[in-house]
């Protein structure tokens, strides 16, 4: 199974050229569209989104993933298998891969430069998803071993991302990203927010010099429409969200990666 990831939209033919690719390759393979229309240009917020999906794939899947702003520059096409799941991640080496090189561990790392295993030996410069990734993601499915398409390299970019805390009476965290009904992804697991809260408890979240009231609970349904909550999301973090509204346009956000604080309201 190949689970392709990229940033190129819906509206465009790439992703219907690199899964042509692919099956001209191996005809057989099972190819699943998991997201193409995400932030451009960014793997340090894509790194948070292929994290919150990967687990959901059966073990020895193939991600085919595909945010390359650098496509032709320094960075380097590579496949990573994973110690846990023999999960397999072609991509290229720009950090996108952080945060499932950290929970599944490293196996095996090569920089993928066999060209027997590029769509064409004159490739692209600039669609390295099509001449490069998309075959490399077509022979592994075919049992082509990852030893083949290059040579083994010690690691890979990392992103230093800020750590979740407790700290005494409130947690502090980062916003990695929100969808596209303007729910906002923190990095904090649920399990801390159980640590220092209750259902019903309102909450102070602060985001730099902003400051808003949400209530601490289960599902959107505990609030009445149009109020604020946080709650456990489906992958096991914090969202805050409005029922039934916009949650990332009400708090006028506008960049990742900020640093946010949650702490109960004292009455």
């Amino acid at each position: 199974m190949i689970a392709f990831f990229t940033d190129w939209g819906n509206d465009s033919y790439y992703v219907g050229v690199c899964k042509g690719v692919i099956k001209t390759i191996n005809r057989k393979a099972e190819i699943i569209d998991v997201l193409h229309d995400t932030k451009k240009f960014d793997p340090k917020v894509n790194a948070h989104i292929l994290h919150r999906f990967a687990g959901d794939f059966p073990e020895g899947t193939i991600f085919l993933c595909v945010i390359d702003a650098g496509v032709g520059g320094s960075r380097k096409p590579v496949i990573m298998k994973t110690k846990e799941r023999n999960y397999y991640f072609v991509a290229p080496d720009n950090g996108l891969l952080t945060l499932v090189a950290q929970e599944y561990g490293i196996d095996k790392l090569v920089e993928i430069s066999n060209e027997k295993y590029f769509f064409r030996k004159n490739y692209s410069t600039t669609f390295h998803g099509r001449d490069i990734f998309s075959p490399a993601a077509a022979y592994l499915s075919k049992g082509v071993p990852i030893e083949e398409f290059g040579p083994e390299l010690e690691d890979i970019n990392l992103f230093r991302y800020k750590k979740p805390e407790i700290k005494n009476d409130y947690l502090e965290g980062e916003i990695v990203f929100w969808d596209t009904f303007g729910n906002v992804q923190t990095n904090i697991p649920a399990e801390m927010g159980d640590t220092l809260f209750k259902k019903d408890d309102k909450i102070i979240i602060q985001i730099e010099d902003q400051k808003f009231e949400a209530y601490y609970e289960r599902v959107f349904s505990d609030v009445l429409p149009g109020e604020l909550l946080i709650h456990p999301e489906s992958s096991g973090h914090l969202e805050i969200a409005i029922n039934q509204g916009n949650a990332k346009e009400y708090m006028k956000l506008d960049t990742e990666g900020v640093e946010i604080t949650l702490k109960r309201k004292e009455e």
